[in-house]
């Protein structure tokens, strides 16, 4: 490749390479022939006089003449194309092509053998959390070590980097990764590993896919690879074993198939055509499964339907008026939470500053990212006073074990007294934008409560979700009234015993510098202290989760957590899953985490009423 992959102003030292029609080379580095500004090179290359001088590690914004300036270079991973190193590098395709010269269309490029491309290396400090640092120019032949491939490094939706697989949390995509991260890391894998379906980086961002996130999953990823459907990228995984791919193609379907609202029997079309497609001679042809697919994507779902599945209260209407027992007057819905959102606004940015204090982060209000704040909720509404939210009976999906868990995600209601929202606990995490947001407890937990229903539907248990504000929870005795109506036969139709209840409230405490899972319940009751020793054990079973016991009399009911003030009628407790703070976030956020705490939560539950 000629010397016109970077500006032919630019200064090189040609003695430093030679031209070669079997491979691409690039002028390594910048020799100014006079004393030359920063901004000179910088806008030839496309950069800002501070990221150019961050990539060359230059000091002063003026070279002097004669200055040797290395470029940091480095060259394709093997088996791989340019896309696998840009990302190994966290710069977008666009970013990284644009650098070295490279026309459109980019996914036509391929790589000549040890050719070289201009890079932007970041070193990561695992002491500091993956924390980006300047780089310093270093050698060439030190470039490939800058980073591991296998750090957990990608794209963000506009060139970002997402870094540490610490994201922002999602609730609304019931995933704590947005669609357009998953699309990005699933890319990622395929291009970095080979047969990676069926290996665990891949295999834990699939499982990320669920019917809140994936349509806009397969949208994102389509609009990123020129059209290409993600199904056809994981089919077309030749070194990957055929059933790992089969079942990541019907993981999309079935998740999709629950969206849409598909009837059950349209599957077996599916899955003939995907089989036909597998048997044949050469690469799966997926052009009638896309059709399948598109046809799926097009399909208009009703309200109610999305109110179904997933498991929420019918919605407030806005103007609904609203009395509260300890603040006079009348609110509407809407009224309650413009006022919810400022209110959580204002405590995030105060609190923001602390956060900064404490992490050595230098503070600017720019910095804050408020939109999840955005997301809270209108109040549920009944004849004109704050209720807690609470789904119907939901059913088991297999041979029923005549048992009910009542689920309470932690926190996310309104004070029917003040009309208060109460967000739980919550910190700050780094988005792939480079801003901070708050991660917040009752989103997280709405995520955990939602999976863990599934999970336990599945395994014959039936299943009430209910939340809200403590205060509210307690003043309108919502559990005893629910086991109330499972007792009449009211909540389902069929009549359940108290011995065939349980009540699990799941948290997230915001503590820093603690570690583990905490189990608090009313030592008063022998039934609870049985359950709460069951989880206990089941969770300390595995060695990623560990798990504490805190006993709590709460004789007088303004003390003490309320949501458990009604235990002495059913087994309750309160699991603190893991902490909102620091490097702990981590551990919440990630699905490997979540799917083995899910688990061996349901496993005690299994125990508890002697179901193994």
């Amino acid at each position: 490749m000629s010397q016109n992959f970077v500006p032919e102003t630019l200064k090189v030292q040609r003695q430093n390479y030679s031209l070669n029609k079997n491979k691409n080379e690039r002028p390594k580095f910048i020799i100014p022939a006079k004393d030359t500004t920063v901004s000179h090179y910088a806008k030839m290359l496309g950069m800002s006089d501070e990221e150019f001088m961050k990539w060359t590690g230059l000091k002063s914004n003026v070279i002097k003449k004669g200055t040797k300036i290395p470029l940091p270079m480095d060259t394709v991973p093997q088996g791989k194309g340019i896309y696998a190193l840009a990302r190994k590098y966290n710069m977008s395709i666009e970013e990284f092509c644009k650098l070295n010269k490279i026309p459109k269309p980019y996914n036509e490029y391929k790589a000549k053998k040890d050719e070289e491309f201009y890079v932007k290396p970041y070193k990561l400090d695992s002491a500091k959390q993956k924390k980006q640092t300047a780089p310093s120019a270093p050698p060439v032949k030190e470039l490939s070590k800058a980073l591991s491939p296998d750090d957990e490094l990608f794209s963000g939706a506009a060139g970002g980097v997402l870094l540490g697989a610490v994201p922002i949390n999602n609730a609304q995509w019931g995933s704590s990764f947005t669609p357009k991260e998953i699309a990005d890391k699933l890319e990622y894998e395929a291009n970095d590993k080979w047969g990676a379906v069926g290996k665990k980086p891949f295999d834990d961002m699939l499982r990320e896919i669920n019917p809140k996130n994936v349509s806009a999953v397969l949208k994102e990823y389509a609009d990123a690879n020129d059209g290409r459907s993600l199904i056809n990228r994981i089919t077309s995984e030749i070194t990957s074993k055929q059933s790992a791919r089969k079942d990541a193609v019907m993981h999309i379907y079935d998740a999709l198939a629950e969206e849409k609202f598909i009837p059950a029997e349209n599957r077996k079309a599916f899955v003939q055509e995907l089989d036909k497609q597998f048997d044949s001679f050469g690469m799966v042809n997926t052009e009638k499964l896309d059709a399948m697919i598109d046809e799926m994507l097009s399909k208009e779902v009703t309200q109610a339907q999305v109110i179904t599945n997933n498991y929420s209260p019918v919605a407030t209407n806005p103007d609904t008026k609203i009395k509260l027992t300890k603040k006079s007057g009348v609110y509407t819905a809407k009224q309650l939470q413009k006022d919810a959102i400022k209110s959580a606004q204002n405590e995030a940015g105060e609190n923001f500053k602390q956060y900064c204090k404490d992490n050595n982060i230098s503070y600017s209000d720019d910095k804050l990212d408020l939109s999840p704040l955005k997301r809270i909720p209108a109040p549920v509404v009944s004849n004109e006073k704050i209720v807690t939210a609470e789904t119907e009976l939901l059913a088991p999906t297999t041979t029923p074990n005549g048992k009910v868990v009542i689920l309470n995600p932690g926190h996310g209601g309104y004070s029917s007294r003040t009309g208060y929202f109460d967000t739980g606990s919550y910190s700050f995490i780094k988005k792939a934008n480079g801003k901070y947001a708050p991660l917040l407890e009752y989103e997280k937990m709405n995520i955990y409560a939602e999976s863990t229903t599934d999970k336990l539907r599945s395994k014959g248990y039936a299943v009430i979700i209910t939340n809200g504000h403590a205060q509210t929870i307690s003043d309108q005795n919502s559990v005893s009234n629910i086991i109330n109506k499972l007792e009449t036969g009211a909540k389902g139709g069929k009549k359940y015993s108290k011995k065939d209840i349980v009540f699990v409230s799941l948290h997230a405490d915001s503590q820093p510098g603690m570690s583990g899972t905490g189990i608090c319940y009313d030592s008063r009751f022998e039934n609870d202290s049985v359950l709460a020793d069951t989880l206990k054990s089941n969770l300390n079973s595995d060695d990623w989760i560990s798990s504490s016991l805190s006993e709590r009399n709460w004789n007088v009911p303004k003390k003490g957590l309320q949501v458990l003030h009604q235990s002495e009628q059913i087994p309750s407790v309160l699991v603190e899953v893991e902490y909102v703070n620091g490097s702990k976030c981590q551990n919440l956020d990630s699905y490997n985490f979540q799917n083995r705490f899910e688990n061996k939560l349901i496993a005690g539950l299994d125990e508890y009423f002697n179901l193994q």
